[in-house]
């Protein structure tokens, strides 16, 4: 087949897969595969998944890659926390949830990160639409318990003042009572504990 129809077919698209290619064409040569990479019209993020030489074109493109290339997740932890204005943007490093495995996966697209909760805390996340693609992104109270959960370190002030947070903007961005709600789900009594450290800082933020 020609490569110019292939790329109309998937211009739109941060990334596909081997599935989505044989939906669009049930007869596609796998082959095609490896001599387009050669050339430089595709590049292969991960095992199945590929994507135009210059598909992945922004942030968002970042995010939609991830809940991608590795599903179930959505994205959250620092990732969210720089979606929202929390912490100094960085897009080094993609974060997310899944229920699958702990994961990194180093890509020609970017770098990605997956930390692993049991099914009963895979909750809380909203569907952002950019570009016209879906993205699942943490809501602001569970990115910030993923957050918690997975920084057992953050005990004192200084702990969370390395992360350099920006409290005006989380107090804005909170619902506490959504907040306390999900962290009861957790049924983590350390992250309650962080919480409250938390709060404490958040009702404090005017001595900043």
């Amino acid at each position: 087949m020609k490569i110019l129809n292939f790329i109309q077919t998937f211009r739109e698209f941060p990334v596909f897969s081997n599935v989505e290619i044989e939906k669009h064409y049930p007869d596609f040569e796998r082959e095609n595969l490896q001599n387009w990479q050669k050339k430089g019209y595709l590049r292969r993020i991960r095992n199945g998944w590929y994507s135009l030489s210059d598909g992945v074109r922004s942030l968002a493109d970042l995010y939609f890659v991830s809940n991608k290339i590795y599903a179930p997740s959505y994205i959250s932890l620092e990732s969210a926390l720089a979606h929202y204005g929390w912490i100094p943007e960085g897009v080094f490093l993609i974060t997310a949830i899944t229920t699958l495995k702990t994961a990194n996966f180093d890509t020609v697209a970017g770098n990605f990160r997956y930390a692993s909760v049991k099914p009963s805390l895979f909750f809380g996340y909203k569907i952002l639409t950019e570009n016209g693609h879906g993205i699942k992104m943490a809501e602001p109270e569970k990115a910030l318990l993923d957050f918690l959960y997975f920084h057992p370190e953050l005990r004192e002030r200084e702990d969370f003042d390395a992360f350099r947070l920006n409290f005006f903007q989380m107090k804005a961005n909170l619902d506490l009572k959504k907040t306390q709600d999900y962290a009861s789900i957790f049924g983590s009594k350390s992250l309650i504990i962080r919480l409250h450290t938390f709060q404490k800082l958040l009702n404090d933020a005017e001595s900043y």
